[in-house]
């Protein structure tokens, strides 16, 4: 009998970040200090992170015929990843993301979509046939930053599965609200919570009403992420604010995805929400103190003992 797997759908990209002293501001040329070419993408770094956990995982993604697929996708190979799921766009360049990371880790990234957006009707049917041949019970990890078209082909196909669906909200204009009711996580940060409910979020309070009203439409889960690291959970109309613990903060690139992963994981082992959550903002605590995205991902060992802290902080037992 084949244990449940993690289905990352999404974003396959080629990194290339950028260290700079100050945030980006408009016009003039700023001096980096250093540079980097790493893999990247939402869908990718779930994945990688969901198979370093020790969990079955499959990616489901597009990349360019192009050198930067190699960028994008040697260090999942070299992790040990399948990536049988992952098609190539012919003609299509690989997604790049450019980021430029300020003193402190706060992020700035211009992204083109590329081959993430290129799906023909032979790709969306792979995509389908993925899910159709999963073992029961595995869970479905989406981003938005791909084509509408196979979203909902994967969304109908695992639903048809009777799997759970988590998604990470990146583009609030892609997604019908009235449709909430299918997932069973989502996890915004706080600008993508507030460009879904139209409201403005200004204050952990405002987040968790944002919270509360995602939870209202449908989603059983809903965990905002906070820019301090922490998160709020609103589960079947109940608030749990989920403190992150003290770290030092030197590049936040790939936390989210980090929460995503770990949030998956959780759930797919059969953890309550607030467990879940707790894991998500724990995986993010970890990530955001090494550079990169992938390669600051913690181990196993790691990621439990750095839960303990995040539990007993939040008072989950």
């Amino acid at each position: 009998m084949h244990r449940p797997a993690i289905l990352s759908l999404g974003s396959i990209n080629a990194d290339l970040q950028f260290d700079i002293k100050q945030p980006l501001g408009e016009g003039g040329t700023v001096r980096a200090g250093g540079f980097a070419q790493r893999a990247g993408g939402k869908a990718a770094n779930v994945a990688y992170f969901t198979h370093r956990l020790g969990i079955p995982t499959r990616l489901l993604g597009r990349v360019g015929d192009d050198y930067f697929a190699e960028v994008a996708l040697n260090p999942l190979r070299q992790a040990g990843l399948e990536l049988k799921q992952v098609g190539v766009a012919p003609g299509s360049l690989t997604g790049i993301a450019i980021v430029a990371v300020p003193e402190g880790g706060e992020k700035t990234i211009l992204s083109a979509s590329n081959a993430n957006v290129a799906w023909d009707a032979g790709a969306i049917e792979n995509v389908t046939a993925s899910i159709n041949r999963a073992p029961d019970h595995s869970i479905l990890v989406a981003d938005f930053e791909v084509s509408p078209r196979v979203l909902e082909a994967a969304f109908g196909a695992a639903e048809a599965r009777g799997f759970k669906i988590v998604i990470d909200p990146t583009f609030a204009d892609r997604i019908d609200m009235e449709q909430l009711g299918r997932f069973h996580a989502i996890a915004p940060n706080e600008q993508e919570a507030a460009d879904l409910i139209g409201a403005e979020i200004r204050d952990s309070n405002d987040a968790a009403r944002a919270a509360l009203r995602l939870n209202s439409l449908g989603v059983e889960i809903s965990c905002v992420k906070l820019a301090n690291g922490g998160c709020i959970l609103s589960h079947r109309q109940k608030e749990t604010r989920i403190p992150a613990p003290p770290v030092k903060a030197i590049d936040k690139t790939g936390a989210g995805d980090a929460f995503v992963a770990a949030l998956a994981v959780a759930l797919l082992e059969g953890r309550s929400a607030q467990e879940a959550a707790c894991w998500g903002v724990a995986a993010a605590s970890i990530s955001v103190q090494r550079k990169g995205a992938q390669e600051s991902y913690p181990s196993r060992a790691e990621l439990d003992r750095m839960i303990v802290s995040v539990l007993r902080g939040a008072g989950v037992s």
